[in-house]
């Protein structure tokens, strides 16, 4: 319920939902990077699969020759053949 309000003010105001939310933001460059903000952490990481923990969700990357490029508190780049992204519950 509380999530619903959140929702309909961010939207109602029309604040960014990324930033407000907390909600995982995913940019790809064709097939060979992608920059993710807002994780948390890291669950996983091999070079064929990275998954993430967001706020309200995992992430998977999966690939070819996957490497964390680099990381801070609040993005990554992963740098590779990514063949697909996933979110679990």
């Amino acid at each position: 319920m509380l999530e619903n309000q959140k929702n309909t003010v961010v939207e109602a105001l029309k604040l960014p939902k990324d930033v407000m939310l907390g909600e995982v933001l995913i940019s790809f460059v064709g097939r060979q990077y992608v920059c993710i903000e807002n994780y948390r952490s890291i669950i996983l990481y091999t070079d064929t699969l990275v998954k993430l923990q967001a706020k309200n969700c995992k992430v998977l990357i999966q690939g070819a020759r996957l490497y964390i490029e680099y990381y801070t508190n609040e993005e990554m780049k992963i740098t590779g053949q990514i063949k697909s992204v996933e979110f679990e519950s």
